[in-house]
């Protein structure tokens, strides 16, 4: 008897890319003018990103080792609240857009095709990332269109552009804005400003789903924000564990330690209907 064995998830598929195509290191840091071998720069990421210092997004080494650590992560805990809270109003919509603030490398994009390729009938998405490093542009074309390869029913448009996500202005109006993992490490001010922005960017009935760290003083400042937003309802609040299912080769284990999962928090909200004019 033959055993047919279960297909391979599309994340899992997508993160092997990642592992044969972005697991390769300079050994040389061009931002410190020295010579640096892996680990060297594993710890770089963890104590620049970790230790709420200045990111190095400009590094190349940094966005890989971002990829790595973090992309399985942020792309299960963003599958998990589209599909428990989005997913059923969403999927009988052929046509869709949306558009990540600070989105980085986009595993948002990712999470939105993984649902909608579990529905029936076919989709057109446009995904729009709007962040002010010019760095992420091509690795997030490339991790998207890549990711759109394993799921058959959706047709993927890509978007960048370069801008402060507080600042931000633009006639388009989208089906799901996502703020991702980008608050927490904002000012308040900046961040009730980048809530206007969703808001501004959000079509009629449009969802706005913010996730990020589950901390008592960040999600009580977030809470604040939302709770004094105009013309959006807070449709669900809550935190959740989810423990990755993507297996990592154990040289990367070793090397980079993956972030598995952690607590995270988030919140589903929408705008309303009536205060948009047609």
């Amino acid at each position: 008897m033959e055993i047919v064995l279960p297909p391979e998830a599309p994340i899992q598929s997508l993160m092997n890319y990642v592992f044969e195509n972005y697991r390769e290191l300079k050994d040389f840091c061009e931002i410190e003018g020295k010579s640096k071998n892996d680990e060297e720069c594993a710890d770089c990421h963890h104590n620049s990103y970790f230790g709420r210092g200045n990111p190095k997004y400009e590094c190349d080494n940094f966005r890989r080792v971002y990829l790595i650590r973090f992309l399985a992560r942020q792309f299960e805990q963003t599958d998990f609240v589209i599909k428990e809270h989005v997913l059923g109003e969403i999927e009988g919509k052929t046509d869709l857009s949306a558009v990540s603030l600070g989105g980085g490398p986009a595993p948002e994009a990712l999470a939105l095709m993984n649902e909608l390729s579990s529905c029936k009938g076919d989709y057109n998405l446009f995904f729009d990332n709007i962040d002010c490093e010019a760095s992420w542009e091509a690795v997030y074309h490339d991790i998207s269109l890549q990711f759109a390869n394993y799921v058959v029913n959706v047709k993927l448009k890509t978007g960048f552009s370069c801008y402060n996500v507080d600042s931000y202005v633009s006639e388009k109006r989208y089906d799901i804005v996502f703020i991702s993992w980008l608050l927490s490490d904002m000012h308040e001010q900046d961040s009730s400003n980048v809530l206007d922005t969703a808001r501004n960017l959000a079509a009629p009935l449009g969802h706005i789903l913010l996730i990020d760290r589950d901390e008592s003083s960040l999600v009580s400042r977030i809470s604040a924000l939302v709770n004094a937003a105009q013309e959006l309802t807070l449709v669900e609040h809550q935190s959740k564990y989810i423990h990755s299912i993507v297996e990592f080769p154990p040289d990367i284990k070793a090397t980079f330690s993956p972030d598995m999962g952690c607590d995270f928090a988030y919140w589903v909200l929408q705008r309303s209907l009536d205060d948009i004019p047609f």
